[in-house]
Protein backbone atom coordinates (compact mmCIF):
# COMPACT_ATOMS: atom_id res chain seq x y z
CA UNK A 1 0.00 0.00 0.00
CA UNK A 2 1.12 3.54 -0.67
CA UNK A 3 1.71 6.12 2.04
CA UNK A 4 -1.51 7.88 1.00
CA UNK A 5 -3.47 4.64 1.32
CA UNK A 6 -2.02 3.95 4.74
CA UNK A 7 -2.83 7.50 5.88
CA UNK A 8 -6.34 7.19 4.51
CA UNK A 9 -6.88 3.83 6.22
CA UNK A 10 -5.59 5.32 9.47
CA UNK A 11 -7.99 8.27 9.21
CA UNK A 12 -10.92 5.97 8.43
CA UNK A 13 -10.06 3.73 11.39
CA UNK A 14 -9.82 6.71 13.74
CA UNK A 15 -13.17 7.97 12.46
CA UNK A 16 -14.75 4.55 13.00
CA UNK A 17 -13.35 4.27 16.53
CA UNK A 18 -14.42 7.79 17.51
CA UNK A 19 -17.88 7.11 16.06
CA UNK A 20 -18.28 3.96 18.14
CA UNK A 21 -17.15 5.72 21.32
CA UNK A 22 -19.42 8.74 20.82
CA UNK A 23 -22.45 6.60 19.94
CA UNK A 24 -21.75 4.35 22.94
CA UNK A 25 -21.44 7.32 25.28
CA UNK A 26 -24.65 8.82 23.95
CA UNK A 27 -26.51 5.55 24.39
CA UNK A 28 -25.28 5.31 27.98
CA UNK A 29 -25.65 8.95 29.10
CA UNK A 30 -28.62 9.94 26.88
CA UNK A 31 -27.68 13.60 26.42
CA UNK A 32 -30.26 15.95 24.84
CA UNK A 33 -32.89 13.24 24.49
CA UNK A 34 -36.52 14.37 24.15
CA UNK A 35 -38.65 13.89 27.27
CA UNK A 36 -41.81 13.09 25.33
CA UNK A 37 -42.08 9.54 24.00
CA UNK A 38 -44.26 9.16 20.94
CA UNK A 39 -43.78 8.48 17.26
CA UNK A 40 -44.74 12.05 16.38
CA UNK A 41 -42.39 13.56 18.95
CA UNK A 42 -39.56 11.34 17.67
CA UNK A 43 -40.13 12.48 14.09
CA UNK A 44 -40.25 16.11 15.21
CA UNK A 45 -37.00 15.60 17.10
CA UNK A 46 -35.28 14.19 14.01
CA UNK A 47 -36.63 17.04 11.88
CA UNK A 48 -35.30 19.64 14.35
CA UNK A 49 -31.93 17.88 14.58
CA UNK A 50 -31.68 17.62 10.80
CA UNK A 51 -31.50 21.40 10.48
CA UNK A 52 -27.89 21.06 11.62
CA UNK A 53 -27.18 18.84 8.59
CA UNK A 54 -28.95 21.30 6.32
CA UNK A 55 -26.79 24.13 7.69
CA UNK A 56 -23.69 22.28 6.45
CA UNK A 57 -25.21 22.21 2.98
CA UNK A 58 -26.08 25.88 3.23
CA UNK A 59 -22.50 26.68 4.31
CA UNK A 60 -21.13 24.85 1.27
CA UNK A 61 -23.41 26.73 -1.10
CA UNK A 62 -22.57 30.05 0.56
CA UNK A 63 -18.86 29.28 0.30
CA UNK A 64 -19.07 28.66 -3.44
CA UNK A 65 -21.20 31.76 -3.98
CA UNK A 66 -18.66 33.87 -2.11
CA UNK A 67 -15.66 32.44 -3.96
CA UNK A 68 -17.42 32.94 -7.30
CA UNK A 69 -18.37 36.52 -6.51
CA UNK A 70 -14.77 37.49 -5.80
CA UNK A 71 -13.26 35.52 -8.69
CA UNK A 72 -13.39 36.98 -12.21
CA UNK A 73 -12.81 33.45 -13.56
CA UNK A 74 -15.70 31.94 -11.62
CA UNK A 75 -18.32 34.68 -11.43
CA UNK A 76 -20.25 33.44 -14.48
CA UNK A 77 -20.67 29.96 -12.97
CA UNK A 78 -19.27 26.55 -13.78
CA UNK A 79 -21.67 26.00 -16.65
CA UNK A 80 -20.17 28.88 -18.59
CA UNK A 81 -16.51 28.76 -17.59
CA UNK A 82 -13.84 26.36 -16.43
CA UNK A 83 -13.92 26.54 -12.63
CA UNK A 84 -10.87 27.63 -10.68
CA UNK A 85 -9.14 25.20 -8.35
CA UNK A 86 -10.83 26.85 -5.36
CA UNK A 87 -14.32 26.41 -6.80
CA UNK A 88 -13.52 22.86 -7.92
CA UNK A 89 -12.54 21.89 -4.37
CA UNK A 90 -15.56 23.61 -2.86
CA UNK A 91 -17.88 21.94 -5.38
CA UNK A 92 -16.43 18.53 -4.51
CA UNK A 93 -16.97 19.19 -0.79
CA UNK A 94 -20.50 20.43 -1.46
CA UNK A 95 -21.33 17.41 -3.62
CA UNK A 96 -20.09 15.00 -0.97
CA UNK A 97 -21.97 16.91 1.73
CA UNK A 98 -25.20 16.67 -0.27
CA UNK A 99 -24.70 12.93 -0.75
CA UNK A 100 -23.94 12.40 2.92
CA UNK A 101 -26.89 14.54 4.00
CA UNK A 102 -29.39 12.60 1.88
CA UNK A 103 -28.11 9.29 3.24
CA UNK A 104 -28.03 10.50 6.84
CA UNK A 105 -31.51 12.02 6.82
CA UNK A 106 -33.01 8.90 5.31
CA UNK A 107 -31.18 6.70 7.81
CA UNK A 108 -32.20 8.81 10.82
CA UNK A 109 -35.88 8.78 9.87
CA UNK A 110 -35.83 5.05 9.06
CA UNK A 111 -34.11 4.27 12.34
CA UNK A 112 -36.51 6.27 14.50
CA UNK A 113 -39.53 5.02 12.55
CA UNK A 114 -38.40 1.43 13.14
CA UNK A 115 -37.98 1.81 16.90
CA UNK A 116 -38.69 4.58 19.40
CA UNK A 117 -35.69 3.49 21.49
CA UNK A 118 -33.28 4.66 18.77
CA UNK A 119 -34.17 8.35 19.08
CA UNK A 120 -31.55 8.53 21.84
CA UNK A 121 -28.83 8.14 19.18
CA UNK A 122 -29.82 11.18 17.09
CA UNK A 123 -27.78 13.80 19.03
CA UNK A 124 -24.60 11.70 18.67
CA UNK A 125 -25.24 11.08 14.97
CA UNK A 126 -25.75 14.80 14.30
CA UNK A 127 -22.65 15.70 16.32
CA UNK A 128 -20.55 13.17 14.41
CA UNK A 129 -21.95 14.43 11.09
CA UNK A 130 -20.99 18.00 11.99
CA UNK A 131 -17.49 17.23 13.22
CA UNK A 132 -17.02 14.97 10.21
CA UNK A 133 -18.05 17.65 7.75
CA UNK A 134 -15.75 20.18 9.38
CA UNK A 135 -12.75 17.85 9.24
CA UNK A 136 -13.59 16.73 5.69
CA UNK A 137 -13.88 20.33 4.50
CA UNK A 138 -10.69 21.48 6.22
CA UNK A 139 -8.68 18.47 5.05
CA UNK A 140 -9.96 18.17 1.50
CA UNK A 141 -7.27 20.24 -0.24
CA UNK A 142 -4.51 18.36 1.57
CA UNK A 143 -5.53 14.99 0.13
CA UNK A 144 -7.30 11.75 0.93
CA UNK A 145 -5.45 11.02 4.17
CA UNK A 146 -6.38 14.44 5.56
CA UNK A 147 -10.07 14.14 4.79
CA UNK A 148 -10.50 10.44 5.63
CA UNK A 149 -11.32 10.86 9.31
CA UNK A 150 -13.92 13.52 8.48
CA UNK A 151 -15.45 11.28 5.85
CA UNK A 152 -15.54 8.35 8.26
CA UNK A 153 -17.15 10.45 11.02
CA UNK A 154 -19.92 11.30 8.59
CA UNK A 155 -20.30 7.99 6.77
CA UNK A 156 -19.86 5.26 9.39
CA UNK A 157 -22.53 6.61 11.76
CA UNK A 158 -24.94 6.68 8.81
CA UNK A 159 -24.14 3.06 8.04
CA UNK A 160 -24.72 2.31 11.72
CA UNK A 161 -28.11 4.08 11.63
CA UNK A 162 -29.10 2.08 8.54
CA UNK A 163 -28.12 -1.19 10.21
CA UNK A 164 -30.02 -0.26 13.38
CA UNK A 165 -33.09 0.55 11.28
CA UNK A 166 -32.93 -2.77 9.42
CA UNK A 167 -32.40 -4.77 12.62
CA UNK A 168 -35.23 -2.91 14.37
CA UNK A 169 -37.59 -3.70 11.50
CA UNK A 170 -36.87 -7.43 11.64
Amino acid sequence: MTEKQIGTARGMAIGALVSMVVIGLQYHFRVLVPAEASFLSDIRFVMRADIVLVLWLLAGIARIATVRFFSPQDIDGSGLTTPSAAVSVDRAVLQNTLEQLVLAQGAYFAMVAASHRTVVLIPALVLLFSVGRLLFWRGYERGAAHRACGFALTFYPTIFACLVAVVAMV
